[in-house]
């Protein structure tokens, strides 16, 4: 995995989690992936050295495990790969 990104069903919660998730771990804002159909647009991109802190924080905070998902980013030349990822997975 090269980054993390957490897509969000509303830009509320992409928002939300972006306050919830900078004490923690440094995140960036940016446009969900195409190869991402499901989202409002907005994304926030991990590094995977604060995956688990970030995951942590989300699952504590007041948002609903259905208002984000996780996705692992990995970078295959010439294509980017993009899997979800569960709630257990690093």
């Amino acid at each position: 995995m090269d980054y993390g990104l957490i897509a969000f069903s509303s830009t509320y919660a992409a928002i939300y989690a972006q306050k919830v998730l900078k004490p923690v771990a440094p995140v960036q804002v940016m446009p969900v992936l195409r190869e991402i159909s499901a989202s409002c647009g907005i994304a926030l991109r991990v590094e995977p050295a604060h995956w688990g802190a970030a995951r942590a924080a989300l699952a504590a905070c007041e948002l609903a495990p259905g208002e984000y998902a996780f996705y692992a980013v990995s970078s295959d030349p010439p294509a980017l790969r993009v899997r979800p990822v569960g709630a257990q997975e690093p």
